[in-house]
């Protein structure tokens, strides 16, 4: 993922994490809320996650897999992703379709995506169904 779309103020961490609207799953938690600027993205995975070495893990599967899906969302808006303890023992798959999972139910999805992100991705059909554009 480019440095561009990366968050990186604690102040807008917590302005995002107080103000921001959020949806979670089982795996990650989704908070955001649009800015005048464009997409930015910040994650966080704690030491409940695991140690250095998962952590940098989840965190390089959900960066590569938000940068799959940054052309088939809202700009204008910063996104927080944080990583819940399930998340360590979660293949690059799981993290994927959990986090496209919360930008659907977020509504965050702005149109359909692509056979070759689907396949990148190995997005499950039943997610894929979940999914209405107009």
């Amino acid at each position: 993922m480019e440095k561009k779309y990366r968050l990186r103020s604690g102040r807008v961490f917590a302005f995002l994490h107080r103000k921001g609207s959020s949806c979670a799953n089982k795996k990650l938690v989704l908070s955001y809320a649009p800015s005048k600027y464009p997409l930015k993205v910040g994650f966080i995975v704690s030491k409940k996650v695991g140690g250095a070495v998962i952590r940098n893990k989840v965190r390089r599967r959900l960066r590569e897999a938000f940068r799959a899906i940054i052309p088939f969302i809202r700009d204008n808006v910063n996104y927080v992703i944080i990583a819940r303890e399930s998340c360590a023992d979660a293949d690059f798959e799981e993290i994927a379709n959990n986090l496209l999972h919360l930008m659907i139910k977020s509504d965050n999805l702005i149109k359909q995506i692509d056979d070759n992100t689907i396949s990148f991705l190995k997005l499950r059909p039943n997610i894929l169904d979940k999914i209405n554009l107009d």
